[in-house]
């Protein structure tokens, strides 16, 4: 047998067991749970004032978005640590 033959054959087993190995995979995340959702960065707050003089009522509404661009602890470590 030359080694062409041999590599040949050899190439072909891996794509092989590569291919078993990425169904294998595939099967296994769909049985995984989803992961679970993130926390809520986006709240509504509604206050409802009457007057006591005329009896009209006033609607106050609150929007809070937070977002959080860097994690707590990388600032409370300087530039030089990070």
């Amino acid at each position: 047998m030359n080694f062409k033959l041999l590599l040949c054959i050899a190439m072909g087993v891996f794509v092989a067991h590569l291919g078993v190995f990425m169904i294998i995979a595939r099967w296994r995340l769909d049985r995984m749970p989803p992961p679970p959702p993130k926390p809520h960065v986006f709240s509504v707050g509604e206050t409802i004032v009457i007057d006591p003089k005329t009896g009209e009522k006033t609607v106050h509404r609150d929007f809070r978005v937070s977002t959080q661009l860097v994690d707590p602890r990388d600032l409370e470590r300087t530039p030089a640590e990070r």
